[in-house]
């Protein structure tokens, strides 16, 4: 079951963004792939942007990181007073061309999906005692996948931020789950690319595992997580093959069982202490 269920995940998360998008320049290198009515507008001039060979681009590859950083707030602007993007969520991601290779610049973050820009994401998965997992539900008012069953806690990690802190942050945010004296068993990463509700996204997934034992003093903290309930992996890929996890979690939950061994393996219990 798990190799044809994780298949057909994964063919969710290789949807490449459509042919008409326009390709984004930073420091005049491919950084993302704008969506059509967004460069229609970016593309007048005057937005932070400019046409070049079909291309939209910051200025030239020499100008600063702060420069490219301030040509891609204007286009934010032209975005959000367009009704194409927003709200504002001052946060910032950084804009590569790589996962692994130096910032070109910084753009916030309510605008990265309509601009295809790669961003960079991690995922918590979380075990608790008799080899349950503890997964969370999404608020009803998230911009993406509202609704939806998630790993225990995850997030983007913003500019200047290195992915513990951005998972010991999204682990307090989401489910009050203080990491530190917890053991954080490093898992796979992977690129996602899939068609969301603000455009396009394109995601770099760095996975973990935590061991919880006691799941019940878990507590949402900031609004974005509806219900944080246990399941057995048994529900869980019952829910997977309904629909009712997102494409990331999936592939996340995929990934430490993988690394965990068969399902039944995995249901004899976990601990990293």
């Amino acid at each position: 079951m798990i190799p044809a269920l994780r298949e057909r995940v994964m063919r969710l998360a290789r949807v490449p963004p459509p042919a008409q998008c326009t390709t984004l320049l930073v420091a005049g290198v491919a950084c993302g792939r704008v969506q059509p009515a967004a460069a229609r507008i970016l593309g007048k001039g005057g937005r932070g942007l400019r046409l070049v060979d079909g291309a939209l681009a910051t200025d030239t590859a020499s100008a600063s990181e702060e420069e490219h950083s301030r040509c891609l707030f204007e286009a934010a602007r032209a975005l959000v007073e367009a009704g194409l993007a927003g709200p504002w969520r001052h946060e910032l991601l950084a804009v590569r061309p790589a996962a692994d290779e130096p910032a070109l610049a910084h753009v916030d973050r309510c605008v990265v999906r309509i601009l295809g820009i790669t961003t960079h994401s991690v995922h918590l998965n979380g075990y608790a005692p008799g080899g349950r997992m503890i997964v969370s539900r999404r608020s009803p008012a998230k911009r993406v996948d509202p609704g939806l069953w998630d790993t225990l806690a995850g997030g983007m990690v913003a500019s200047g931020e290195s992915a513990l802190l951005a998972l010991a942050r999204e682990a307090w945010e989401e489910a009050g789950l203080d990491l530190e004296g917890h053991e954080i068993l490093a898992g796979g990463r992977m690129l996602v690319e899939r068609p969301v509700s603000e455009g396009h996204l394109c995601e770099w997934l760095e996975i973990f595992d935590v061991y919880v034992p006691e799941p019940e003093r878990l507590a949402n903290q900031d609004g974005e997580v509806d219900t944080i309930e246990l399941r057995t992996l048994d529900e869980i890929l019952s829910g997977i093959d309904a629909g009712v996890f997102t494409v990331e979690a999936a592939l996340s939950i995929f990934d430490s069982i993988e690394r965990r061994g068969s399902l039944r393996e995995s249901a004899r219990g976990f601990s990293l202490t």
